[in-house]
């Protein structure tokens, strides 16, 4: 069985909307509450999620013009979970098992490797690191740093509020303690 996914209601005076990116692309397999889509209207920008776990079928494509009400997706709730969606972190287990194999038992290089493995893991933490529209546009323009802002947003991502609050006190890292 599958899902249909609307336009949701945005507001009171916002009948259409432009469906500006795919996160997900057709045939992904999707995360119940995971972003797929970013829309815009003449006022916001905001996200649609996914109400189930599923794979997602796009009906509408990118830059389209959608109505309030209207189907953006699907997604099919019955079909499997491929392979690979249930392997996403095996790329850092395979590393994690390689690093273990080579390096010796002892002491002081178990100690190098986690401090190496921190290293790697405060690295990938930046890379994925997610913003919602109106934050990344913000960061995009200000050139902000991203270690300087904490994420509060949900599943991590960086709202415009941490962006405001790293743009008003320069030099220190919002909601780290020092």
């Amino acid at each position: 069985m599958s899902i249909e996914i609307k336009v949701p209601s945005v507001g009171e005076s916002i009948n259409e909307v432009t469906l500006t990116k795919w996160i997900k692309k057709d045939g992904d397999w999707v995360d119940r509450d995971e972003v797929i889509a970013e829309l815009e209207s003449e006022k916001a920008t905001f996200e649609i999620n996914a109400e189930q776990q599923g794979i997602l079928h796009t009906v509408a494509k990118e830059n389209d013009t959608l109505k309030v009400g209207d189907v953006a997706c699907t997604i099919d709730e019955k079909a499997a979970k491929p392979v690979a969606a249930e392997k996403i972190s095996a790329p850092e287990n395979k590393e994690q098992k390689h690093e273990a194999a080579i390096e010796p038992k002892d002491a002081s290089s178990k100690k190098e490797s986690s401090s190496q493995e921190k290293v790697t893991a405060t690295h990938d933490q930046n890379k994925d690191l997610k913003a919602t529209p109106v934050a990344a546009a913000i960061l995009a323009d200000k050139k902000v740093d991203l270690t300087k802002v904490t994420p509060t947003g949900s599943n991590g991502r960086i709202t415009k509020h941490d962006v405001m609050d790293a743009l008003s006190i320069p030099g220190r890292a919002i909601g780290k303690e020092l």
